[in-house]
């Protein structure tokens, strides 16, 4: 499979332009997925971590079936309800996700997929922040039926740019540098519980620490999102947006598909790095918890390939 990806400087009119094209094109014609086998029986609210499977943009993609409603959801999958937290000003502008300009705002439903607080095992590793059903739930603190592709329509529409996911390249004589994610900054934050009065918007890297140090994720230097923008993957003459197939909504390892990148490129391939980033047991909520997303621009950009 050969993917292709740009990083051009829109004007407002073709941001506006390009995500009723990508939503029209792209979200609401076709949407990249893999072959599978989902067992349609299991509760949503209940999701079975030790079987869950994860995608490489190297498969071919597929269509989806569409994925059963989050708990608690009284709309349909198709038509999800804004969540009772969101202002009068946001609007629906994708299924799922919605928008409000004037406030250069964000936002998405979802819930929590892993169970951090099973005394059996309660080491978590995490690989995404968010990520789409059947796909990474199992490493993942937040699971939503949104599509990346509307998610990248909407960033546009507040005016983000995107660039692309992080990688890796082979300088001579073949030494492997890393290569950072590019584009504008995006601030992500996780709403738990959003239909309570007194929830509260939280940094998802303020719930992810190193196994090995203790530290928190957003301690480190130049900790932070970007809006990678994943990349299209051609497959058969088409074209496909790659993270409606591999589910990486919102990174933390670097898989080169991300929508929204972590700014720090590390391997999720155990054989290349250690895995050491899991979920905070105190901090996140039980399996289930339903969580809005918000997402803003951020305070700074990377705009460069240079590591």
């Amino acid at each position: 499979m050969k993917g292709t990806r740009s990083t051009p400087s829109l004007t407002a009119g073709q941001r506006i332009a390009a995500a009723i094209a990508i939503s029209l094109v792209l979200g609401g014609c076709r949407s990249s997925g893999v072959p599978h086998s989902a067992d349609e029986s299991k509760p949503a609210s209940a999701p079975d971590n030790s079987n869950a499977r994860t995608r490489d943009s190297a498969t071919p993609p597929g269509e989806k079936p569409e994925p059963a409603p989050l708990p608690g959801a009284t709309g349909s999958p198709a038509t999800p309800s804004p969540s009772p937290t969101a202002a009068p000003a946001l609007r629906e502008v994708f299924p799922g996700v919605r928008v409000d300009v004037a406030r250069k705002l964000v936002e998405f439903d979802g819930m929590v997929p892993i169970d951090v607080h099973n005394p059996k095992s309660p080491r978590v590793y995490l690989e995404v922040i968010a990520c789409t059903f059947d796909s990474k739930e199992h490493e993942s603190l937040v699971v939503t039926r949104v599509k990346p592709s509307h998610v990248h329509a909407a960033l546009l529409l507040i005016g983000l740019e995107p660039g692309a996911p992080g990688s890796w390249r082979i300088d001579e004589p073949s030494r492997v540098v890393s290569v950072p994610p590019q584009g504008s900054a995006v601030r992500v934050s996780l709403v738990f519980n959003p239909t309570l009065p007194d929830a509260k918007e939280i940094d998802p890297a303020e719930l992810v620490f190193n196994a090995r140090t203790k530290a928190r994720a957003s301690s480190l230097a130049g900790a932070g999102f970007v809006f990678g923008g994943s990349r299209i993957v051609e497959w058969q003459g088409q074209s496909f947006y790659d993270a409606d197939g591999t589910g990486t909504l919102i990174g933390l390892a670097t898989f080169g598909s991300e929508t929204i990148a972590w700014r720090e490129v590390f391997s999720p391939e155990a054989t290349v790095a250690e895995p050491v980033w899991i979920a905070d047991n105190e901090r996140v909520p039980a399996a289930g918890t339903m969580v809005t997303v918000r997402l803003r621009p951020g305070d700074r950009a990377t705009r460069t390939n240079e590591p």
